[in-house]
């Protein structure tokens, strides 16, 4: 089990060359996405994720929260933070939050279970799921045939551990096995430069940033998505008949509670609240003209459109998703 230890870019780098416990389980999972955002971002087609306040929150309490397991369980917590491989295929990667051994001084031998820290908020509820997987494929890459996954609950408001949950789990050769197979399908599609296809709602945002420009008038064929096209065509249709039917419903309720603000009957409460209150534009031109000094320059698009048409455009970016708009043609073909 080859182990490294280095910065922080070099270890991205690394992460990149292999597939990872991470990328394993939101690929057997389909969180995030799934595999073809695994894939895509292998492949750099998509951005790096960015790094989130429940990460900081991560390493922020993980030291904490290794020292709990240690005074919980009696097993010292070393070799944390080790890039592994797995000893026949050093494409397996894991990095590992730490090993528990008998002894704070020894080696790769004593260690009696792999570690991985997970904390999360108040009242959320844990993917322990998603967890299994990313340690059976931490197990598989190491070899070590345990794992304990400790995870504490923040309260992120004070910043205060309210809570430590202690899950034990042992290998499951079976699993592993789908693992590795689900792992080698990664790569194949990485090797070739091909993003497998989508096969979890998640990953509709990421496939918009895949093919987020057009390339000009070229058509595809779609007989192979025939199936597709067509379901994909009924539920817009019957999306809207649901859309027009509950605006409907809503209407008749907000008409029957008036102007008062809660409807009750057996079983059911209504509410109706108050109006928002906002910032009008006719408000907001009251507000500068009592204090102008609250006013910020900003860009009369039709004056710029009208004056300086070139310069407009030239500034012009392509943002958001392209549309998808699908027709009956009558049996036309592209």
């Amino acid at each position: 089990m080859p182990v490294h230890t280095d910065e922080h870019d070099e270890w991205l780098a690394w992460r990149k060359g292999g597939i990872t416990a991470t990328e394993i389980a939101d690929a057997w999972c389909g969180t995030y996405g799934g595999a073809y955002t695994v894939v895509a971002r292998k492949l750099g087609r998509i951005a790096p994720p960015q790094q989130t306040a429940a990460m900081d929150r991560g390493h922020r309490w993980q030291e904490t929260v290794a020292d709990a397991v240690h005074a919980l369980t009696g097993q010292y917590v070393v070799g944390e933070e080790t890039w592994c491989e797995h000893v026949d295929n050093a494409r397996h990667r894991a990095t590992v939050d730490g090993f528990l051994a008998p002894m704070a001084d020894c080696s790769i031998d004593d260690v009696t279970a792999i570690l991985e820290i997970k904390t999360t908020g108040v009242g959320v509820r844990h993917d322990l799921d998603r967890t299994e997987a990313q340690v059976q494929w931490q197990m598989h890459v190491t070899g070590i045939d345990r794992a304990v996954i400790a995870i504490a609950t923040i309260d992120d408001a004070d910043d205060t551990c309210t809570g430590l949950r202690i899950v034990r789990i042992d290998a499951n050769p079976g699993q592993q096995a789908q693992l590795v197979e689900e792992a080698d399908r990664l790569l194949a599609h990485i090797d070739a430069g091909t993003l497998p296809e989508p096969d979890q709602a998640s990953a509709l945002d990421v496939v918009k940033e895949v093919h987020a420009l057009a390339n000009g008038a070229d058509s595809v064929i779609l007989s192979d998505h025939a199936d597709v096209v067509a379901r994909l065509y009924d539920l817009k249709a019957t999306a809207k008949q649901v859309g027009d039917e509950q605006k409907l419903l809503e209407a008749i309720l907000r008409d029957a509670v008036g102007a008062a603000t809660t409807g009750v009957l057996d079983g059911w409460r209504v509410s109706v609240s108050q109006p928002a209150a906002t910032l009008t534009a006719d408000a907001e031109a009251a507000l500068l003209a009592e204090r102008p000094d609250l006013g910020k320059v900003v860009l009369d698009r039709d004056k710029a459109k009208a004056e300086a048409p070139e310069l407009y455009e030239s500034h012009r970016q392509a943002v958001g998703a392209r549309r998808l708009t699908i027709k009956r043609t009558e049996g036309v073909q592209p």
